[in-house]
């Protein structure tokens, strides 16, 4: 039996599952009429016709593709793509890039809105943006860069992954070898090669790369195989002369849980930081993601969306997809609703986003901000090192905080605040039993912070 008939039959087993919750009609609608393009051993590439059927799959059966696997038990990765769009065209590739790839390891696609040409410049993130121009206008120069590695960080939204991916998109149209994986693949990537006895295959996949690029790095905290396989990795390409592209979202020396030896490599070139937009900024990304998606919408939307999803970028982006949908869906899947959206339908059609967001905006980074504010400290004091009385009192009351407002395991908190978790224990018990004590000034600020907060 063929591989395109074992792949078939096995996403026919997947549909036919989702009919159960669905409804055929559904399926038959939204799924059965996706293209297929290509595959491999453990790879699917289909193609939408249309970017409301990309936002369907997206919100209704990417969570559920865990169910989707081979006959050895294997996880099939989909890949969907827009037809016509900047996916759907797959970009020029180096020799090095068509040579078979192990079947245990697979790559994420570049999402196709994340280029530089659609990335929304501000001031919080014009530096990191004129580095990586200018960077792969060396690398196609054939010239090398002073900078190497470039580490960027910021919190979420600040712009990160658009840039790498970015990077990656322009190096590899150019015919480069440009490896861009998050840290928590790169581990499953370890992990697999170790399980199957292939570590050959992993370390020539990666340690061939021309640039490599590696998302949220502080996700390799504990994992001591993953880090050991990543510094090999790090000395090899860089004594190479290839460059490395990094993205946490904190300092390297504000990293936990990950050896010296690798923060010392990390500081070896240069750490760039990256901030969220503000409002006014957050209101432009709304507006060309929505240009994108060929749905412009009206300035009182996108400014609604900036105020009701402002903890992070990616909230807000996540609820305009939504809503382009579920408006698509609303007006029974004609193209464009014939009346302008009302802000009371809208907030109908999220009502579950918000919900969420609302219920998500409290985050131990706005614990930290609140706390210092209060204190009249820098954060970034209060999450240092420093033993002065004020910076410890600080510190207590926002790991206290964090736990009796998030509920965040000891260990979560430890990791945040870089302590490991006795010390946590310890000072949430010397912060309640000031709360409980009711008339003091660690309880006074307690309320008063939280009251803040809340």
């Amino acid at each position: 039996m063929t591989a395109v008939t074992v792949q078939s039959i096995e996403w026919e087993k997947f549909l036919e599952t989702q009919e159960r919750e669905f409804g055929k009609e559904t399926i038959d609608r939204w799924l059965r009429s996706l293209q297929l393009q290509r595959f491999d051993a453990g790879n699917l590439y289909l193609e939408a016709k249309d970017s409301f059927q990309v936002l369907w799959f997206e919100e209704h059966i990417r969570h559920k593709l865990s169910q989707f696997r081979n006959r050895n038990q294997r996880p099939i990765k989909v890949h969907l793509s827009l037809a016509g769009g900047k996916q759907a065209k797959k970009p020029a590739s180096s020799k090095k890039e068509q040579a078979k790839q192990p079947d245990h390891i697979y790559f994420e696609e570049l999402d196709p809105s994340c280029t530089f040409e659609d990335f929304i410049l501000f001031e919080e993130n014009e530096i990191g943006y004129r580095v990586l121009d200018e960077l792969c206008t060396k690398i196609l120069a054939k010239q090398t860069s002073e900078f190497n590695p470039l580490y960027f960080y910021g919190p979420p939204g600040s712009g990160k992954t658009h840039l790498l991916q970015a990077t990656a998109e322009r190096l590899r149209r150019a015919g480069y070898n440009a490896i861009y994986v998050r840290a928590e693949l790169f581990t499953d990537h370890v992990v697999r090669s170790i399980r199957i006895g292939e570590m050959s295959h992993f370390r020539k996949l990666y340690r061939n790369a021309d640039i490599l690029l590696v998302d949220d790095v502080q996700c390799f905290a504990r994992k001591n195989a993953t880090q050991e396989e990543f510094f090999h990795t790090f000395n090899t390409l860089h004594i190479a002369g290839k460059q490395i592209i990094l993205a946490a979202n904190v300092t390297p020396q504000s990293l936990a849980f990950i050896e010296p030896r690798l923060i010392s490599r990390f500081e070896w070139g240069i750490s760039l930081p990256l901030a969220a937009p503000e409002k006014k900024n957050l209101i432009k990304l709304i507006e060309k993601k929505a240009a994108f998606l060929n749905f412009p919408i009206a300035s009182r939307i996108s400014e609604f969306l900036a105020e009701t999803f402002f903890t992070n970028p990616k909230s807000a982006v996540r609820a305009l997809e939504a809503l382009i949908l579920r408006s698509h869906l609303h007006q029974n899947g004609k193209q464009q609703p014939k009346q302008p959206l009302q802000i009371s339908v809208i907030k109908n059609l999220l009502s579950d986003l918000i919900d969420n967001e609302k219920t998500n905006s409290l985050s131990p980074e706005r614990i930290v901000a609140a706390v210092a504010e209060y204190y009249t400290i820098l954060p970034e004091d209060l999450c240092g090192k420093s033993q002065a009385r004020e910076f410890v009192t600080a510190r207590q009351v926002a790991m206290y905080l964090c736990r009796s407002l998030l509920k965040i395991p000891y260990m979560k908190i430890g990791e945040f605040f870089t302590r490991d978790h006795s010390t946590v224990m310890a000072a949430i018990k010397q912060v309640q039993k000031q709360v409980d004590l009711i008339q003091n000034d660690v309880a006074a600020a307690c309320n008063a912070i939280q009251l803040k907060l809340l």
